[in-house]
């Protein structure tokens, strides 16, 4: 690949166009034209007296996201077919087979975004699939969990259902299908616009950086790895040039792969690649600055200073430590 990777931008500005409509129950087919990455709903829960009983969920193919109430206990769950494989999880999640459970007292009356995600890549055959909510009140994404499966399907289903129960009602709203090129097509007769999906402010990134950096630290050589800043590195050639600045332009050698299992997602061949260092991920912007020209940096950097629980690509899971070899050529003074 072309060094996609390295920059972290999720802007999606889009333009909507009307729908098909649902059918009565509120399911949806997306047309085989349309290749869709992504279904995103708003849902609010009414509450009537002697509720017992409550679910509300987004049904995408084999996938089910929901609020939950059973017995006094809120939960939010994200469930996947039996030939996935689970991945990640939020912190303190409960794993059953197939399904995470999130216990959290979700409240009736309000508004929440659902999202199902996926990221597919043709060549290996793989795909993964993630579930979030979005919590309004306090501006913040929660990612249930996600999953992989070695036999991808494009998007094909949609269920958002409008039930009306003895005790409580739901309503969903404003459904959005988000295509391959990043467009977002309207599943309803909309008067708002598209969702915008800016980086995600990660209700749990505090918790997620510290099960990271303790997993970090457990398995890490002391004598040679300094961490600074969330970041972990170690020098592995002395540079003989100027210090990095994160304002220069960089002119690099690079080889990035994943700390839980070694696989490469990135790499430079032989040509090596220039970036403005401050258009980086995080992790590179604290890290490379240690560095100086000649030089070779390896860096370990948590999820939330690279590509956080975002799904994007199948190489790089929601909530990955990565790693990066470094080997700086040359830095071109702003």
């Amino acid at each position: 690949m072309k060094f996609p990777l390295l920059f972290c931008s999720l802007l999606l500005i889009c333009i909507s166009v009307t729908g098909q409509p649902p059918s009565k129950e509120g399911s949806y087919t997306v047309p085989d034209s349309v290749k869709a990455t992504a279904l995103y709903t708003e849902v609010i829960i009414h509450k009537n007296k002697g509720v017992k009983k409550t679910t509300a969920f987004l049904a995408v193919d084999q996938t089910s996201l929901s609020l939950q109430e059973r017995k006094g206990i809120k939960s939010i769950q994200f469930s996947f077919p039996n030939n996935g494989t689970g991945i990640t999880s939020a912190p303190g999640s409960i794993v059953n087979g197939s399904t995470y459970t999130v216990l959290y007292d979700w409240a009736y009356d309000q508004k929440y975004s659902f999202l199902v995600m996926q990221a597919t890549d043709s060549a290996s055959r793989k795909a993964i699939y993630s579930g979030y909510v979005y919590f309004p009140a306090i501006n913040k994404w929660k990612l249930i969990g996600s999953f992989s499966t070695s036999s991808p399907t494009t998007i094909s289903t949609f269920s958002a259902t409008d039930k009306q129960l003895k005790n409580y009602a739901v309503s969903f709203s404003n459904r959005w299908l988000l295509r391959s090129n990043n467009s977002w097509k309207a599943l309803d007769s909309q008067t708002v616009k598209p969702p915008v999906l800016r980086p995600f402010s990660n209700m749990d990134s505090l918790a997620q950086q510290q099960v990271e950096e303790k997993i970090l630290n457990a398995k890490l050589p002391k004598d040679s790895i300094i961490y600074k800043e969330g970041v972990f590195y170690q020098l592995l050639k002395e540079g003989t040039g100027p210090q990095v600045n994160v304002t220069d332009t960089v002119v690099v050698h690079y080889k990035g792969w994943l700390h839980s299992d070694g696989s490469v997602f990135d790499q430079t061949k032989e040509k090596p690649a220039t970036f403005p260092l401050s258009r980086l991920i995080k992790g590179w912007q604290l890290a490379v600055p240690y560095c100086r020209v000649g030089g070779t940096i390896r860096i370990y950097i948590p999820s939330g200073l690279a590509y956080g629980m975002r799904t994007f690509a199948t190489t790089i899971p929601p909530n990955s430590t990565l790693v990066f070899d470094v080997e700086v050529l040359e830095a071109r003074v702003k």
